[in-house]
C-alpha cells in the first residue's frame, strides 16, 4: 500500500513517532554542526527533533510519497531543513555528503533494506553514523497487540487471510537482525538499544478513531473488519481496555529497537 494520507497518519502513528524521535536522535549521537539525512522522513517528525537538538544542525528529508513531502514542507518551515521526494534504495546525493544518515520507523517498509543501508553508508562521511529504529512489533507495541487480540476474537479467519496476503511473519526481526544487517553493510562499532516511550489517551475514542482513518493497510483492514462485523471489533476492544484501565483515560507503553553504526575509515 502506498502511503497517501499524511493527516490520517499523523493521527494514527505520527504522535508516537514524534515522541520517539528525540530519543532516537539522542541515541544516534547527532552533534551540533552536523548535516543529517532523514531517510523516509514521512511527516517530518524526526527532522523536527533533529533541528530542535541544536541551532546549527541542518537536515534534508526524503520520502517516496510526494504527499508526505508536501505535508512535511508545509508543517515544518525552517531554513535548516529541506524535504524532497526520493527513495532510500537510490539516494540522489554524492558520496560522503552527510555527517549522518538516520531512518525512523521505516526499515520494515523498505523494498530492499540491505541496499538502502548501503546507500545510507555511501552518502555518509567516514566516521559518521548510520542509524535506524523500528517498532518491536512482537512484544513492544500494545496498541497493535490489543487490536489484533480483538480482531482475532471476532473474526480469526479474516485475520489469518490478512496476514497471509501481507506476508506477515509469525516472528518479528529484533535487534540481533538489525545489528547483523548493519555489519553486513560494512558498518563498524555497531550498537543496539531498546527505546521506550508512553502514550496517553483521553478516551477509548482517542485510541480507536485513528484506526479508522485509512492511514495504512492495517487501518484499512481494521475499518473494513469493524464494518463487516457490525462494530464487533470496536466493542470487543472497548471491553478489553475497560477491563484493564476502567472507563476514561489510560496510557500505553511502546518499545522500538534502534541500531547505529559508524562508516569505517
Amino acid at each position: 500500500m502506498t502511503y497517501t494520507n499524511p493527516a490520517a497518519y499523523e493521527c494514527f502513528m505520527g504522535r508516537w513517532s514524534a515522541r520517539l524521535a528525540p530519543r532516537f536522535a539522542a541515541f544516534a549521537g547527532i552533534r551540533s554542526g552536523e548535516r543529517v539525512l532523514d531517510v523516509g522522513c514521512g511527516t517530518g517528525n524526526l527532522s523536527r527533533a533533529l533541528i530542535d537538538l541544536a541551532p546549527n544542525i541542518d537536515v534534508i528529508g526524503i520520502d517516496p510519497a510526494a504527499s508526505y513531502v508536501d505535508w512535511a514542507s508545509r508543517s515544518l518551515r525552517s531554513p535548516r531543513v529541506r524535504f524532497q521526494v526520493g527513495t532510500a534504495e537510490a539516494l540522489a546525493f554524492a558520496d560522503a555528503a552527510f555527517d549522518a544518515a538516520l531512518a525512523l520507523l521505516v526499515v520494515q517498509e523498505l523494498v530492499d533494506s540491505p541496499r538502502a543501508v548501503r546507500e545510507m553508508a555511501r552518502v555518509t562521511r567516514r566516521g559518521g553514523c548510520v542509524a535506524a529504529c523500528k517498532w518491536d512489533f512482537g512484544n513492544g507495541l500494545p496498541m497493535l497487540s490489543l487490536f489484533w487480540q480483538a480482531a482475532e476474537a471476532v473474526s480469526p479467519d479474516a485475520v489469518a487471510r490478512y496476514r497471509a496476503n501481507r506476508g506477515i511473519r509469525p516472528d518479528y526481526p529484533g535487534p540481533d537482525e538489525l545489528a547483523a544487517l548493519w555489519r553486513e553493510s560494512g558498518l563498524s562499532e555497531v550498537r543496539t538499544v531498546a527505546l521506550g516511550i508512553t502514550m496517553e489517551f483521553d478516551s477509548f475514542e482517542d485510541f480507536w478513531l485513528p484506526f479508522l482513518g485509512g492511514a495504512t493497510a492495517l487501518c484499512v483492514f481494521a475499518g473494513d473488519l469493524n464494518d463487516a462485523t457490525q462494530g464487533a471489533v470496536a466493542r470487543r476492544l472497548r471491553e478489553t481496555l475497560a477491563s484493564m484501565f476502567g472507563v476514561g483515560g489510560f496510557a500505553l507503553p511502546a518499545r522500538a529497537w534502534a541500531v547505529v553504526g559508524v562508516v569505517a575509515d
